[in-house]
């Protein structure tokens, strides 16, 4: 269904801001639509990481649509399954299903000839590559492996695929969850919270001691059914990874994603990689996300 098809009782909300309109669609998934005031020159979904709604963490996403609206872009920033305003539950949903509502979304509001982009942040990142390695059947069509080679990636601050996750990358997770929990603890609020039993203590030694990798024989939900980082090899889009520097995983991720590209994921087997120096996972400070942004401005607009 092109927006432009859509009824007004479709359309939830609607509001002007300065320059951009935001909407907010309820189908296929629940989405707010930033909308140029100009003609757009493209169109950009953005997918949240695997647990978060669609604002991101600290907004981010909504400061990232906003100023790509202002640039000249429509911007979709999506709920996926379980999260956020989307039905269903959330350990329900795996990267499969967000992948498949991630293909609904951009199935329903594509507009041929425009420039289309799919921006993921963390989990988001791997649902970008898995959607466009992925052929299926959307309003009666059948998207070709031509037609997703059109469509490019950038990847925010995304690991490699589950199967690829070593034993390393299990320790760097724990030790940046250590790190971030002492720091927490130095908080007068944090204690106060343990106080009234706000504090889940069993994630909490979840994520300090576990592997992400699911007992034997229980769905890993991080996992596709399908080999993506195979099939991204004869994915000839164009791709962006974008890390911050003060990210631990940051750097083994970044080697993962370079070896695939120098075995032909992308387009002419290149991709663009950039490190913010010293930004964290979720790029918190201004000037890492000014940096961001002007780092994604300069490549959807590369002719």
């Amino acid at each position: 269904m092109p927006l432009e098809s859509a009824t007004s009782a479709e359309f939830s909300q609607c509001a002007e801001f300065q320059g951009e309109r935001r909407q907010v669609l309820e189908i296929p998934v629940p989405m707010t639509i930033h909308e140029p005031l100009g003609s757009p020159k493209g169109q950009i979904v953005i997918v949240p990481g695997w647990s978060g709604p669609r604002s991101g963490p600290a907004d981010i996403l909504v400061f990232l649509a906003s100023r790509l609206a202002q640039a000249g872009w429509r911007v979709l920033r999506l709920d996926l399954p379980g999260r956020g305003d989307a039905g269903g539950e959330f350990t329900a949903s795996g990267l499969d299903e967000m992948i498949h509502a991630t293909l609904l979304a951009h199935g329903a509001t594509i507009r041929p000839d425009e420039p289309h982009y799919i921006l993921g942040m963390c989990s988001g990142g791997n649902v970008a590559l898995g959607t466009v390695t992925q052929s299926m059947e959307i309003n009666g069509g059948r998207s070709t492996r031509e037609e997703w080679n059109r469509v490019g990636v950038i990847a925010l601050s995304t690991l490699p695929f589950q199967p690829s996750r070593t034993k390393n990358f299990d320790r760097l997770r724990i030790f940046k969850n250590i790190k971030q929990y002492v720091a927490k603890a130095a908080s007068p609020g944090t204690w106060a919270r343990l106080a009234k039993g706000e504090i889940n203590l069993d994630r909490v030694k979840k994520n300090v001691t576990a592997s992400e990798k699911p007992a034997i024989g229980d769905r890993n939900l991080k996992d596709s059914t399908r080999d993506i980082e195979k099939e991204l090899l004869k994915w000839k889009g164009r791709a962006l990874f974008v890390w911050g520097g003060g990210d631990e995983e940051a750097l083994p991720a970044r080697a993962h994603y370079e070896k695939l590209c120098a075995a032909g994921m992308g387009e002419n087997g290149s991709a663009i990689f950039h490190t913010i120096d010293g930004a964290n996972h979720n790029f918190y400070g201004r000037a890492w996300r000014e940096e961001l942004i002007r780092v994604v401005l300069q490549f959807i607009q590369k002719p």
